[in-house]
């Protein structure tokens, strides 16, 4: 960000929205960040839209829980060997 930031540059996040939202209100030249609805069932959470623009969650971390779905792809325990 901070070669964008010496060029004037504006970024685009791609990828994650619901992650990259607060990394966008941090950088004010922030063009955009792409929306993908298929990652919406990882997430117990929606980002909502106000007057065309998403509203940034104020809930602590990223603002976001996984969902029971989204837990059951993780691994508990991992076997080395």
């Amino acid at each position: 960000m901070q070669l964008a930031d010496y060029k004037g540059l504006a970024l685009a996040r791609h990828f994650g929205m619901e992650i990259h939202a607060h990394l966008s209100v941090a950088y004010l030249r922030t063009a955009w960040v792409e929306p993908f609805e298929w990652l919406e069932p990882m997430f117990n959470e929606r980002l909502e839209m106000a007057e065309g623009r998403r509203v940034i969650p104020n809930r602590r971390g990223a603002g976001l829980s996984l969902s029971e779905q989204t837990a059951a792809w993780t691994v508990d325990s991992i076997r080395i060997g």
